[in-house]
């Protein structure tokens, strides 16, 4: 979400300022932040202490603070660090072209009201074909790198309130984007070079309770699955509690679909999740991973999981670490519990039941043990069989390499640099560790990719 968000002001200030590699030549320095976690804010505070070095040598330096860290902090950013210039919250993306004018005139701002309404952004279609203009609400086109990849958001905020979740304060209640939105960034995105799109929400399979009519996230899916040119779908992150029979259905009958579902587990304690209120059993979670993999055999599952929750005991984590010995994630992200201001486990009573960080990182290490294990003997036994991978760009270990993804999102490195992001081609697996996997290119790219490198040539040079 946050590169969602990131990419989104980069195409707003593309009109006045061109992205740079050094921050040394930079005359805007937005800060980006999440909250999910504390350890979030301390490297902010960190970070924006390096810039206002670098503020003290070049004062027309504007620097700014975006993201959730700002929705929760506001102008007490402002008051802790003097260099910042503003502070523009997860609802305010569309005004920081103005936020840096401002600045310039030595006006400093804080932009930090929730609005009701969807916060869509204004698009300039000059030079394009009549039947191009259609609309598409998501900024400029001047200034945006075409990817592979098209992240697209469907939906903002929560209505959950998990106990330790601190989104519903900095991204507000859950608002659904309309179809007719999301169906045009698709499209111009494709157009740009995008061959899969990844839709984010906090919850997505709550997808559309608020629209009238209402519309539910699996026929959104179907929805997205008739654009011509989409040749995969994905989505971060379904709620257990909300998927229903319509859900599982879809990966079994929309061949766009990845084989591969991120479903949060966060605990297998069933004590431990109701004091998170998530609002499902442990037994709920696994017959719907069951019934995932009775549709789809091949199908990756990745989960999230928090280790040391308040009043967690030694034998509520042993059924954690049950479920993962039982589901065989092919991957998870596991995080020591982090108390986040406003939520209910930040509340006296909670606090006075939180974990001495002896026994959380015990356990986390014993959960790393475990689950470390388990996605190193998936990938070994990837090798050996074949999959159509999409490239997605150069490989960040072996200059002569390309990166890609396989329709299980496993990540596979491979020594064929003339290949395009976006270009699908299929993969013999020969090699694993415990992060990815090592192909060799078998076939020549069976999309477009390659054939518009002309056209994406000239958007760089527009860029330009």
């Amino acid at each position: 979400m946050n590169e969602y968000d990131t990419e989104k002001m980069y195409r707003l200030l593309s009109d006045d300022y061109a992205a740079v590699e050094n921050i040394d030549h930079a005359r805007v320095v937005i800060v980006n932040t999440c909250s999910v976690r504390e350890k979030g804010e301390h490297k902010l505070y960190s970070y924006l202490g390096r810039i206002r070095e670098l503020k003290e040598i070049r004062p027309d330096i504007i620097l700014g603070v975006a993201g959730c860290v700002a929705q929760q902090e506001g102008s007490a950013i402002l008051a802790r660090e003097k260099a910042v210039d503003f502070v523009v919250g997860t609802h305010n993306l569309s005004l920081v072209p103005s936020l840096v004018r401002q600045a310039r005139e030595g006006q400093k701002s804080v932009a930090v009201d929730f609005r009701e309404e969807w916060e869509d952004l204004p698009i300039d279609f000059s030079g394009a074909s009549p039947n191009e203009a259609d609309g598409i609400a998501v900024g400029p086109v001047r200034g945006f790198v075409s990817s592979a990849r098209a992240l697209v958001s469907i939906q903002r905020g929560c209505n959950k309130r998990c106990s330790f979740c601190v989104v519903p304060n900095t991204r507000g209640p859950e608002v659904s984007r309309s179809p007719e939105e999301i169906m045009r960034e698709i499209r111009f995105k494709l157009r740009l070079g995008a061959k899969e799109v990844l839709l984010l929400g906090q919850t997505v399979n709550s997808y559309g309770r608020d629209l009238s009519p209402r519309m539910s996230f699996a026929s959104l899916i179907r929805q997205i699955a008739t654009i011509d040119g989409l040749k995969r779908i994905r989505f971060i992150s379904p709620h257990p509690a909300e998927v229903r029979d319509d859900f599982i259905e879809l990966y079994s009958e929309v061949p766009q679909l990845m084989p591969h579902i991120h479903l949060p587990l966060q605990s297998g304690n069933d004590r431990i999740l109701r004091a998170m209120n998530r609002n499902y059993k442990i037994s709920r979670y696994l017959e719907i991973v069951a019934e995932l993999r009775e549709r789809v055999p091949n199908i990756a599952v990745t989960t999230d999981i928090i280790v040391g929750f308040p009043s967690e005991t030694d034998a509520d984590f042993q059924d954690t670490l049950e479920v993962v010995q039982r589901v065989q994630y092919d991957s998870a992200y596991y995080y020591k519990y982090s108390r986040r201001p406003h939520t209910a486990s930040s509340t006296e009573e909670w606090c006075n039941q939180e974990i001495d960080q002896e026994s959380v990182s015990r356990r986390f290490a014993a959960l790393d043990l475990l689950q470390g294990g388990i996605t190193t003997s998936k990938n070994d036994a990837q090798i050996g069989k074949r999959f159509e991978v999409m490239i997605e760009g150069a490989a960040t270990s072996n200059d002569n390499a390309v990166r890609g993804r396989t329709p299980q999102n496993t990540l596979v490195e491979l020594n064929a640099g003339s290949l395009l992001p976006g270009d699908l081609v299929l993969v013999d697996i020969i090699g694993a560790t415990p992060r990815s996997l090592k192909g060799e290119c078998i076939s020549r790219p069976t999309s477009a990719a390659s054939e518009n490198a002309t056209t994406e040539a000239v958007v760089r040079d527009s860029i330009a």
